[in-house]
């Protein structure tokens, strides 16, 4: 008989623990400027650091000039408590500074620098591995091809795992992905613990099984693929809730077009529209103890009070069909009910937590 599966507890607890075969750079943004000199600054390059970084710069000398070419600026990125450069020349052409960000300026009219003026450049973070693991389904893994890529899990000990979501990803139908486990870190020869291939199924590539391995690798092959390159907005690597019963025949599912109305003066009603979601009522009955405390284990997972964050989980209605799977947010409250033999009922409420950038 199909059940539910709810995915939470990840097994990958940061990025030192993955590896991805390549990661495209992030971008560079326009400097903001507070400044009273009439120099315009431009930014280039692509930020390869693997977190938000702002970059600060001042001009700190107009000894030697007020035009390009001889003023200087000194420069640091946000988190440093010190300048990282100093007397360092304005420059039309580009000057790098850190993580692959440079800056230069053009003229402007009357003097280009007062000193003081500053200027703020924000740079996202590079779409490596780190954006697998944020949940936010807004950010991207990108790899710089789709020929060949591979994300490589090392847990440290051997670990059960049953459960395996690449959420939001954009492979076409022609794609191979293999999942690969071991417990040692050598890719070829002989052959693996285990390797099982995983069918493309969309909008998460979603699989269950059973191994314990300290080694994963999720392979990836899609030469077709109309981007030129393989994206995708989380990984989960774990083990999963099932509970012994399924929720009950007569469950509700609802969709619901997230929008935003305006209505004029007259009375004409226009707006815009925004992603669609899907909600869920799940009635479940003859839960046993270890199911009940399960939900309660998962609602209290959901709401981390120590991080003071709210952790969403994937959600799978029928085993059977892992296709069907559901990035949700569990409602605040988990109505348990206690039935004849020690038998429990349930109530769960889950909203889908949709992509805000599509």
């Amino acid at each position: 008989m199909s059940t539910c599966r709810f995915m939470h507890q990840n097994l990958i607890t940061g990025p030192d623990m993955l590896d991805v075969s390549s990661a495209l750079p992030g971008p560079v943004g326009m400097p903001a400027p507070r400044a009273a000199g009439s120099a315009v600054a431009y930014a280039g390059g692509r930020h390869n650091a693997s977190r938000d970084q702002a970059f600060l710069l001042e001009i700190d000398s107009v000894n030697a000039g007020a035009e390009v070419g001889q003023a200087t600026f000194r420069w640091k990125r946000g988190q440093m408590q010190s300048w990282e450069g100093a007397e360092c020349i304005t420059s039309t052409a580009m000057t790098e500074l850190a993580d692959g960000v440079s800056v230069k300026w053009a003229s402007g009219i009357g003097d280009d620098f007062v000193p003081g003026d500053g200027w703020t450049i924000i740079c996202p973070a590079n779409e490596g591995p780190v954006r697998l693991l944020d949940g936010d389904r807004d950010t991207l893994w990108k790899a710089t091809g789709c020929a060949t890529e591979h994300l490589t899990v090392d847990l440290g000990a051997a670990t059960a795992a049953t459960s395996l979501i690449l959420a939001d990803h954009n492979l076409s139908d022609s794609a191979t992905v293999n999942l690969l486990a071991d417990d040692g870190a050598d890719w070829d020869d002989p052959a693996f613990g285990m390797a099982v291939a995983v069918a493309v199924n969309r909008p998460h590539l979603t699989a269950f099984f059973e191994h314990t391995a300290r080694y994963w690798r999720l392979e990836i092959s899609d030469p077709a693929n109309a981007d030129g390159y393989v994206s995708a907005s989380m990984l989960h690597l774990g083990p999963h809730l099932s509970p012994s019963r399924n929720f009950s025949a007569r469950y509700g599912r609802t969709l619901a077009a997230g929008r935003q109305l305006n209505i004029t003066d007259a009375g004409k009603v226009a707006g815009s529209a925004k992603a669609l979601g899907h909600s869920f009522t799940l009635p479940f009955s003859g839960l046993s103890d270890a199911d009940a405390a399960g939900l309660e284990q998962m609602l209290s997972a959901v709401h981390d009070a120590d991080a003071g964050r709210l952790r969403p989980l994937f959600f799978t209605p029928l085993d059977s069909d892992p296709a069907g799977t559901y990035y949700c947010l569990p409602g605040a409250e988990l109505a348990l009910s206690g039935q004849h033999q020690g038998r429990w009922s349930a109530s769960l409420v889950l909203e889908e937590v949709v992509r805000t950038n599509v």
